[in-house]
């Protein structure tokens, strides 16, 4: 391996006299007093940087202070010296940060203050590169530090062993430091403190520095080029000189496409004995597993759904955990599917389950169902990489980028090259929700599509995909492609014969999601980046003047667009202030064309009809340009421009007049953010998914673990749009889960306060601890509002019950994936969960023994669209609440009693802290939706105990202690 004084430097004799000379004019400098730090432009001492970690009162630079430092000089990839120390404040320390770091007000009351110690520091700095894990944090802290004192900011050249090991290890499933530092089997103490966590940096910078030259040179060049002033700039374009030939990496095709699938003339049905001799016990779906069981409620549902196929009919099965539903439609697709070349979708919500399909499930199936079987995963555009625009992109034709987006780049170099699919979603290097304006600039998106007249038309990874799914027998897509493409007459997908719905209760909701039309801030800003970024190619592809000159008034117009979108959404908000007076955040309906009156509405529909114009001009004018390569692209993307600024028309007026029928409208704002937006959605469904159905000759099967209410299907047949002809062509099965119900203790706590009342964070904290401190299991904490989980997490952090690291807290700790993975992966740990920790997750056995719900959970009552949805249910049936609310909180109740028992062998107990579940009459319909007794605790200590007898002996139902039972009788 190369050292890193090696990458640093290079293997000239002037390199390393220039370093000599650089350390000796160094040395000097150190022995004067502290100088203001200058931007560095002269070479660096070799392999020498200081590491640097500060730990803070918050995240905030601005409002927040420090309160240790840690500083490590590394030289020639060794220690030479270190220097820390606490600072003080001028502030109490928060729980939370004390929690964290584990210092406390002791600590620091009698510490310098950071002016006391910024001499000492910046000697100890001098003009050496700082390194650190996330380095702008540390910076802008002690540049804020140093402002405060009246001193000139530091201006480092910097190592950021974050966005390093990103590029330098790929598809890691967490980027932290102490996961890095693990990994790298770098020695990391004591995570959180200052010298512990910059010594840490320092050795995992060396390590990964060291690993450069595993990346292809080809790579290496791009990021060298592309990287924004940095000394991994500096260290990337060393190594391409003095380590250019380590590795050679030639670029991957992309896989070969199957022929074209031809479908029989006539259908060929699938008997019984197709299915069942798949699942038998010497049928080959057994030879994929080892101790294999014939599932009796397996094969019933697999001999339904084929007998839907058969027939063209429709199917809505609830299938209980433990069935294993997914290989009891999916056997049944892959065998009729072949048997006749038809093209089969199956439709899931979640990206997990799709992964699960693609990656275990499929394979299987093709055992089963043989070599000829082929499958494939489709996305929408925007999951795909573009390769045409990213190569614009990197050679700097797609407008400037900060350096934090440049640095945000530089994995997705890599992984480029690496590739097969271009789904973004297969690395998780770079988030492409905090850099969306990235991701829009480069994703597949039909912005400025060539077509065939793509340069990478061959090689596009969006057309691969497509043509693999169009000559495939199962086509695996989510519901929101369905909705964006599959619900279109155009679909590229063309004739699909069968559709099959897994996760199905979340049809609907997808829907609605889908088919909302959103005005707003960012609506307009991404509209006018799009036009302007058009703009700025056409300036520099371009040279004659008329061009150019037409080009310019498109751009003095794009200024009128910006002014006349800001007034329109400025009168926006004031209207809404004038209804909501008090509230900086707001959220309501309206109707009936408030804003007719709004001159900046109507001025707003003015300046893009004259947008069109202009862009039309545009186009004429490109079109009379000879001898220019760039034209077609160019008119593309013109075209592009002219489509948006269409849609963006066509979306204000729907939003803003706000009279279609069986349409709701809402605006929703912050004042102290600067947003606003209007949305439209439309509130029936199912009346749009009957039309779909119309269309669809094949079979169509519904599925999910929770799709019943009180053993009913009308409410979902209703959403899913299955009433009319379609109620006499449709199957409703309910097959139970083989897992039985004393596999489970189930109760709520009855003490506990109202919903409402002050004592309830603090309680539902207690119970936590309690059953924490009691069984040191795993628990995981169901919760129905972000609010809720914060205050319950802030008063387990202030808590000496639990130790901080045990904790786990969505949107707090970490992403969905690496929280669930820490949860499943350690032991006695608590994690806090909203919305989607409900369902999708798989924690068997040990993994998750405890499930705390904190409150039923019911749809947010004052959401424009649940309010609309109400009062539709008002109009058909009365009433909403028993019609609505109810059915809904059920299949959720369901899906998070489900989390619990994953296989034939769990054990544990699910709790619930909201008392209306025994002392409202709708409790007892939450209560028959569970298998198994219901029991009533009066108190955090019964409870305990209950479930202490139930985890000890695994008792009869029944058999508990100071437990009332609560009968399942009708409501």
């Amino acid at each position: 391996m190369p050292k890193l004084s090696d990458l640093l430097s290079g293997n000239s004799s002037k390199d390393k006299l220039a370093a000599i000379a650089s350390e000796n004019i160094r040395t000097k400098k150190r022995k004067q007093k502290p100088r203001p730090h200058q931007k560095p432009n002269s070479p660096y001492p070799v392999g020498e940087f200081i590491s640097l970690d500060f730990e803070t009162t918050g995240l905030d630079s601005k409002n927040d202070r420090v309160i240790e430092i840690g500083a490590v000089h590394f030289k020639n990839n060794k220690v030479e010296s270190e220097y820390s120390t606490f600072v003080n404040p001028g502030c109490p320390v928060p729980p939370q940060i004390s929690q964290l770091t584990g210092i406390v007000d002791k600590d620091v009351q009698d510490a310098p203050c950071f002016g006391d110690i910024a001499d000492t520091l910046l000697e100890f700095i001098g003009n050496l590169p700082l390194c650190a894990h996330q380095v702008e944090f540390d910076i802008s802290f002690l540049n804020e530090s140093l402002t405060r004192l009246s001193r000139n900011k530091l201006k480092p050249w910097y190592l950021d062993t974050a966005l390093i090991s990103r590029v330098v290890l790929p598809n890691q499933p967490a980027y932290s430091l102490k996961f890095i530092a693990e990994y790298l089997k770098v020695e990391l103490l004591d995570a959180h403190r200052a010298l512990d966590d910059a010594r840490a940096s320092g050795r995992v910078a060396i390590r990964l520095l060291e690993r450069i030259p595993e990346i292809s040179l080809s790579a290496r060049e791009k990021m060298a080029w592309f990287a924004p002033p940095s000394l991994f700039k500096r260290v990337l374009q060393d190594s391409c000189r003095t380590h250019g030939a380590h590795i050679k990496r030639r670029i991957p095709g992309l896989p070969k496409l199957p022929g074209k699938l031809v479908p029989e003339d006539e259908l060929q049905q699938l008997s019984f004995d197709d299915v069942s001799n798949a699942f038998s016990a010497q049928g080959p779906l057994s030879q994929a597993f080892a101790n294999y069981a014939e599932r009796h409620s397996q094969i019933d549902m697999a001999w339904h759904v084929a007998k839907t196929l058969n027939a063209q009919s429709q199917l809505v099965a609830e299938a209980g955990p433990g069935i294993g539903k997914s290989f009891a439609y999916l056997i049944p697709a892959a065998l009729y599917s072949v048997k006749n070349n038809r093209r089969i979708a199956i439709a899931t919500h979640t990206r997990n389950l799709q992964d699960q399909l693609i990656n275990k499930d499929l394979p299987v199936g093709r055992k089963v169902a043989g070599d000829d079987f082929r499958y494939a995963i489709l996305k929408g555009r925007a999951n795909y990489l573009c390769r045409r625009r990213f190569e614009l992109l990197l050679s700097g034709k797609l407008g400037n980028l900060s350096r934090r987006e440049r640095g945000a780049v530089l994995p997705l170099i890599r992984w480029a090259e690496d590739t097969t699919t271009g789904d973004i979603e297969e690395q998780n290097q770079f988030n492409r929700k905090w850099f969306a304006k990235i991701w829009n600039l480069i994703s597949a998106e039909s912005r400025d599509c060539l077509g065939r007249k793509c340069p990478s038309f061959g090689t596009c990874y969006l057309q691969h995909a497509r043509q693999k799914a169009l000559n495939s027998h199962v086509v695996v897509i989510n519901h929101a492609l369905f909705f964006s493409e599959v619900c279109s007459e155009t679909s590229f997908l063309g004739k699909l014969d069968s559709l099959i719905f897994d996760e199905a209760h979340h049809v609907e909701s997808v829907g609605h999601h889908q088919l909302r039309v959103e005005v707003d801030t960012n609506r307009f800003k991404l509209y006018t980046e799009i036009i302007n970024t058009m703009l700025k190619r056409l300036e520099k592809q371009f040279a004659d003047s008329e061009t150019i000159k037409t080009a310019k008034k498109v751009n003095t117009h794009l200024k009128r667009i910006r002014k006349s979108a800001e007034a329109l959404l400025k009168d926006l908000d004031k209207w809404a202030e004038c209804r909501y007076p008090t509230h900086s955040s707001y959220q309501f309906s309206y109707t009936d064309a408030p804003f007719d009156t709004f001159s900046s509405r109507a001025g707003m529909e003015i300046v893009i009809d004259e947008m069109q114009d202009r862009l039309l001009n545009l186009k004429n004018a490109v079109g009379t340009v000879e001898n220019n390569p760039a034209c077609d692209e160019t008119v593309t993307e013109i075209d592009y421009c002219s489509e948006q600024t269409s849609q963006i028309k066509a979306d204000l007026i729907y939003v803003t007049q706000a009279v279609t029928e069986d349409h709701v409208f809402w605006i929703e704002g912050n004042r102290d953010k600067g947003w606003v937006k209007l949305c439209g959605v439309p509130l029936d469904i199912g009346s749009i998914l009957k039309t779909v159905w119309d269309r669809i000759e094949g079979g169509l099967v519904f599925t999910s673990a929770t799709l019943s209410i009180s053993s009913s299907m009308e409410y979902l047949i209703n959403k899913l749009g299955l009433t009319g002809d379609f109620s006499h062509t449709t199957e409703v099965k309910i097959f139970d889960s083989p897992f039985s119900s004393q596999q489970a203790i189930r109760g709520v706590i009855t003490d506990a306060p109202e919903l409402d009342s002050p004592n309830y964070i603090p309680f539902t904290a207690r119970v936590i601890e309690t059953f924490w401190e009691r069984f040191q299991k795993n628990i995981l904490c169901l919760f129905t509002s972000n609010a809720q989980l914060s205050s319950v997490y802030s008063a387990l952090r202030t808590s000496t019950e639990i130790p901080s690291l045990k904790i786990l807290a969505q949107r707090i700790s970490g992403n969905r994936q690496t929280i669930l993975e820490q949860f499943k992966s350690g032991s006695s740990m608590v994690l806090l969960g909203t919305d989607s920790f409900w369902e999708g997750i798989d924690a068997p056995g040990k993994a998750c023994e405890i499930v705390i719900m904190c409150r039923l959970p019911f749809p947010v009552p004052s959401h424009p669209l649940t309010e609309a949805l109400a009062k539709k249910h008002v109009e058909l049936y009365g009433e909403s609440f028993f019609s609505f609310m109810v059915p809904e909180a059920i299949i959720k109740f369901r899906q998070g009693a489900g989390r619990l028992i994953r296989s034939v062998t769990d054990h544990g107990a699910l709790l619930v802290l909201d008392k209306r579940i025994v002392t409202k009459g709708y409790g007892k319909q939450f209560i028959r939706s569970v298998d198994g007794v219901f029991n009533s605790f009066d108190s955090i200590g019964n409870a305990c105990s209950a479930v202490k007898y139930f985890f000890e002996n695994e008792p009869e139902e029944g058999n508990y202690d100071n437990i009332s039972y609560v009968p399942f009788d009708e409501a």
